[in-house]
């Protein structure tokens, strides 16, 4: 499925993502989709501020963009 971005590489994390998960993702100077298939899932999950509904939901808009966790 191709990403609903308009411009390749830079699909947004979705909209609604709770505060503390944003901030984590911002410490990281993760701004899209892409980068955070890059960063690993096991990192992410690790991340101080990402609970399971904030990795559920970031999974999910991944799963929609047709992006998926690279191996590591």
């Amino acid at each position: 499925m191709p990403s609903k971005s308009n411009w390749p590489g830079h699909t947004p994390l979705p909209k609604g993502l709770a505060a503390p998960a944003k901030r984590a993702l911002a410490h990281e100077g993760i701004e899209t989709l892409e980068q955070l298939a890059e960063f690993g899932e096991v990192e992410v999950s690790k991340l101080h501020g990402m609970g399971p509904a904030a990795i559920a939901q970031l999974e999910d808009a991944m799963e929609e963009s047709g992006i998926s966790y690279g191996p590591r």
